[in-house]
């Protein structure tokens, strides 16, 4: 389905973003049932959503037992009067008892239901008390009026009397009128809701209720658009993907409502507000280019259709659709013009080429040009989307058939790399195929398609193929940013098969680049090519480069740097950075860099042992991922990330789930896919004490005493299979491969590769040796960051000391590693600390806490069978947050699973 076709789902009852309002109009109603004088003013502008608010208020009422009386101005009966009164009472008169006297003769006058001199407003207002006064005796009343501006005025100055003496009768009075606007209730003393406009997560959830098929990206744009306005965010139909705000269409009832106050505005004024309106935030400077210019401004200035800030010199319009209204009112000519003198004004380069673009429509290769370098600009600036949808108007410009190709492909790679919109990246790559002469005679177009091969079926041997083979013919004369963008590509390649001999293309062709190779790409080869044969200039130079993560905007230089850090463990240092572009991402953004980005921070969530943030992460990505066509990043998800966390929480979900992974990796030639299998293999046989299983895990990522070449996850198994060995009788195997680990350095990589080298240096010592290069392990940097890999060197520590009959040090380490594992909700690792605490001569400290209330309330409810989202529903809180409250309860109750709460939790009651 495309966004041009998407249909609103049927209108729900609830009513988005204004709980607070809600909340003041019950007040309002309940007063008017307890005789407190219950009325309330709602103001706002137009759209905002006065009416939907009267309406709830009415329901409110006749929910609450009030009889609802409404009239609702109408333009065609604003000169008649008293129409307003006898639309709101008229179906009451004939059934009260109000029929003799002077009130009722002065009512019935005024609805047209007798003859007689016209009675005064007092009299009428009389009236309406008295007959307010016997309906309460059957129910009490609530007036509603809408559409005040039309309420005809004798019909409006009764009911502002009315309004003031109120208090102590059964009934109220609701009110809505627009801001700005004078009536006979300004001055009535009825309290005010002044309604403001949505903000952006309330404005994204009404457009997810009533438009859900809309893609996150079109309700961003309607959103930014509508500036809070609810009738705007309704009414506003689905945006063709692409298209400038400038053209974003209105609606006929819009129209109606924004445009009336433009068309009675003289022409030059007209003029200068089209100006205005296609340059988005307004400099003054830009606009006005005379004195006569500005005095043209003083119609919309004094009708208050724009502002001006003297200040800044900013002119903006008062509501964002008067400047869609203004720019829906102009003819093509008109705004083609205007563009071009806006493009002759404008100081910014991406603003002169936007406005350039759109004042001419024939082909301009001149224009063309600063369109591209525009998009550069703009990718640099952060925001991908608009690139792409730069470069592929600046294709659309293009004379050149091979520019025109050039560019449509470099925004199929950014829109497959970055964006996340595989389909269009395809339809751009089609297109440039189609432009092309000879389509496998361009780097670019080969690029772009072995980014949608990679992305979409994450085969490693077709991508690199199609790579190696352009590399071969264009390395030699293809410009810097194009050879890179093929590097930066094959290195993602090459690491994800595994294999050393993936790498030569890469080498022989990144020499074409001669002494200007990216510093992001030195980094991300030698992380990702060879980490374990690095020399510590690359560390430093890594170490230079992730203090410029915090000004960094471009979401494609975010993320190869943060990428290169992963080996070194240094990804923390870049979770600022990270999380601007997940939170772009969740915007309608670049959503494939945010997918990336949420893999990294995932990763280091497990390694710094924030494992409840890890599983919420892995939920958020696959989501994203699977939900964009992104394989490869929904295996790393749910393949790996989620089952190290399974494998050492002791859940049996890991094995099978690295069975899954292996199986997937093997058949697209992803060895490092199966490399991540195996280390889920590892930790679960570590868990469960299967030493044997453990190390037969680990050599299959790299053999003992060696650190296999282009394979960097060896370097995360090092401890793994060094203590994997030793329980196992290999203490030579463990010796070598603490042996090539410390020729590698590893400790000067991080501090975790640290922790694990000099944790395994002290198990593979001897006994003489062991006490102090544990300490030696345990008294490096940073330690405490590292909390898993921390209990584990703990455990190992006391239970050397154990054997050695050191027992207050071996209890104080064992204690530690048990509060450490109970921490982190690894159960069997808790257990196993609290068996060597026994095995002291001490009974180990109570593996499980005590439940705070909330975590035995959502315990208690998922035992029953509820889900996380039905807990949430229940509990007020998000399906993520159940979801921590969960696994921070399952160590403290000793289970691993829900199939095991309902039994914990009885004995937890018994006990």
């Amino acid at each position: 389905m495309t966004e041009s076709s998407v249909q609103a789902a049927p209108a729900t009852p609830r009513i988005v973003g204004r709980d607070a309002e809600l909340r003041m109009i019950l007040q309002t109603v309940r007063a008017a049932k307890r005789g407190r004088g219950g009325s309330l003013l709602i103001v706002g502008d137009p759209g905002i959503g006065k009416t939907i608010l009267l309406d709830a208020a009415g329901d409110m009422a006749m929910a609450d037992g009030l009889l609802v009386l409404r009239a609702a101005g109408v333009e065609f009966e604003a000169d008649i009067s008293f129409a307003g009164l006898n639309q709101m009472l008229l179906p009451v008169m004939r059934d009260t008892a109000l029929t003799t006297g002077p009130q009722s003769e002065a009512l019935r006058v005024a609805l047209g239901l007798a003859t007689g001199p016209a009675p005064s407003f007092l009299a009428v207002s009389n009236a309406i008390l008295a007959l307010l006064g016997e309906l309460a005796q059957a129910a009490p009343v609530l007036l509603v009026v809408d559409d005040l501006p039309w309420l005809d005025r004798p019909s409006a100055i009764v009911l502002g009397l009315v309004a003031r003496r109120l208090s102590g009768l059964q009934a109220g009075l609701v009110i809505g009128q627009r801001t700005g606007e004078t009536s006979f209730f300004e001055h009535s003393g009825m309290p005010q809701l002044m309604l403001h406009p949505l903000d952006d997560a309330a404005s994204d959830e009404l457009l997810k209720q009533r438009f859900p098929d809309l893609s996150p990206r079109a309700r961003r744009r309607i959103v930014d658009e509508a500036q809070g306005n609810p009738l705007a965010l309704t009414e506003l139909p689905a945006v063709r993907s692409g298209a400038s705000t400038s053209s974003l269409p209105m609606s006929r009832k819009l129209q109606e409502v924004f445009a009336s106050r433009i068309t009675d505005l003289p022409a030059a004024t007209r003029s200068l507000l089209l100006m205005a309106a296609l340059s988005g935030p307004a400099d003054l400077r830009v606009i006005v280019g005379s004195t006569a210019d500005l005095e043209n401004l003083d119609p919309a200035l004094r009708d208050g259709i724009v502002s001006l800030d003297p200040q800044s010199g900013r002119l903006s319009f008062r509501h964002p659709l008067s400047r869609l209204a203004v720019v829906e009112l102009s003819t093509p000519g008109e705004r083609n013009r205007a563009h071009r003198s806006l493009a002759d004004r404008s100081p910014d380069p991406v603003r002169r080429a936007f406005h350039l673009a759109e004042s001419t429509v024939e082909p301009d290769d001149a224009i063309a040009g600063v369109v591209e370098r525009a998009a550069h600009i703009v990718l640099a600036r952060g925001d991908a989307v608009s690139s792409v949808e730069t470069l592929t108007r600046a294709a659309e410009l293009s004379v050149d058939q091979a520019a025109r190709v050039r560019r449509l492909a470099e925004a199929a790679t950014i829109g497959a790399e970055l964006i996340g919109e595989l389909g269009n990246a395809e339809e751009l790559l089609e297109s440039a195929s189609r432009s092309a002469d000879d389509p496998s005679g361009s780097l670019q177009l080969s690029t772009a398609a072995a980014s949608l091969l990679f992305n979409r079926e994450s085969v490693v041997d077709t991508p690199h193929r199609l790579l190696t083979l352009a590399l071969q013919a264009h390395a030699d004369s293809a410009d810097r940013e194009t050879l890179s963008d093929a590097l930066y590509l094959l290195i993602v390649v090459c690491y994800f098969g595994g294999r050393a001999e993936l790498w030569p293309p890469y080498y022989a062709a990144v020499k074409y680049l001669g002494d200007d190779v990216p510093t992001s790409l030195v980094l991300l080869s030698a992380m990702h090519g060879d980490p374990a044969r690095l020399g510590a200039t690359t560390v430093h130079l890594l170490e230079d480069e992730l203090h410029r993560l915090p000004r960094m905007e471009n979401p494609a230089e975010i993320m190869r740097l943060t990428v290169a850090s992963v080996f070194a463990d240094r990804i923390g240092e870049g979770r600022e950075a990270l999380l601007r572009v997940v939170e772009d991402g969740r915007r309608g953004g670049a959503t494939a860099a945010a997918i990336n980005a949420i893999v990294n921070l995932s990763v280091d969530a497990w390694k710094h042992g924030r494992w409840d943030e890890a599983e919420q992460l892995v939920a958020e990505g696959s989501e994203l991922s699977s939900g964009h066509g992104y394989l490869r990043y929904t295996w790393c998800f749910e393949g790996y990330v989620l089952n190290l966390v399974r494998a050492a929480r002791g859940d049996d979900k890991a094995v099978s789930g690295a069975e899954e992974l292996d199986q997937w990796g093997r058949a697209r030639g992803a060895l490092v896919v199966s490399a991540m299998a195996y280390e889920i293999y590892c930790m679960a046989a570590l868990t469960r004490g299967d030493f044997e299983s453990a190390y037969q895990a680990a050599v299959e990522i790299s053999p003992a005493g060696v650190l296999r070449s282009h394979m960097p996850h060896a370097l995360w198994v090092v401890f793994d299979l060094v203590e994997s060995a030793m329980r196992t009788g290999r203490e030579q195997e463990a010796r070598a491969h603490v042996a090539a680990a410390r020729e590698a350095q590893l400790d000067g990589l991080s501090s975790r590769l640290a922790l694990s080298l000099h944790g395994a240096e002290a198990l593979a010592a001897d006994d003489a040796d062991k006490v102090r290069l544990f300490e030696r392990a345990l008294a490096g940097p940073d330690v405490e960051q590292w909390p898993f890999l921390l209990g584990r060197v703990r455990l190992c520590y006391g239970e050397t000391l154990r054997r050695r009959r050191q027992i207050t040090e071996a209890r104080r380490q064992l204690a530690m590693a048990q509060e450490i594992f109970g921490r982190l909700g690894a159960v069997p690792w808790s257990r196993r600390a609290e068996n060597e605490l026994r095995a002291t001569g001490m009974a180990g400290s109570e593996p499980r806490a005590t439940l705070t209330a909330q975590e035995r309330e959502i315990a208690q409810l998922a035992a029953t069978g509820m889900t996380n989202k039905e807990i949430g529903e229940r509990l007020a809180l998000s399906p993520r947050t159940v979801a921590a409250h969960l696994y921070r309860a399952f160590p403290k109750l000793g289970i691993t699973s829900r199939a095991a709460l309902r039994d914990a939790l009885s004995a937890l009651h018994s006990g």
